[in-house]
């Protein structure tokens, strides 16, 4: 396993995020709120179109981090928290960056806390996602 230095980030990513992924989303979790289903009701509750549920941004993944080199197996993720900034909508353009913010060793365990951020295309935070990643190093 290889982690690089702490504040080691990965290259930007853009997404467009399309109506028909937001759908699919949507429909797979079978959520009823109109304006994440139609550009209509998505205005008339503030939106500029129609809305990804908070929960899309799971599916807006970074770019690997450089060196940061995990096993494939063993790994757990330990906690996952958001802050969400401006909502995101179809036809926007999220660019997303993941950063390594912490790693701590407890005995074999080794704890790695990234840090996900996305920016719209306006410059503005859509959400930042904070993971912990723990692993155990394999016991030869």
């Amino acid at each position: 396993m290889n982690i690089p230095p702490v504040g080691t980030q990965s290259p930007p990513f853009s997404h467009a995020v399309e109506l028909g992924a937001i759908r699919r989303f949507v429909e797979a979790l079978g959520l009823k709120y109109q304006p994440y289903r139609n550009a209509e009701a998505a205005r008339a509750a503030g939106y500029r179109d129609v809305v990804a549920p908070p929960t899309f941004m799971i599916t807006l993944h970074g770019l690997p981090i450089p060196g940061l080199d995990l096993p494939e197996a063993g790994l757990i993720h330990g906690e996952q928290t958001f802050r969400y900034g401006e909502s995101v909508v179809a036809n926007d353009v999220i660019t997303v960056v993941s950063r390594l913010t912490e790693v701590k060793t407890r005995g074999p365990l080794t704890f790695l806390t990234l840090e996900t951020t996305g920016i719209n295309q306006d410059h503005v935070m859509a959400f930042v996602s904070i993971s912990t990643i723990i692993t155990r190093e394999s016991q030869s």
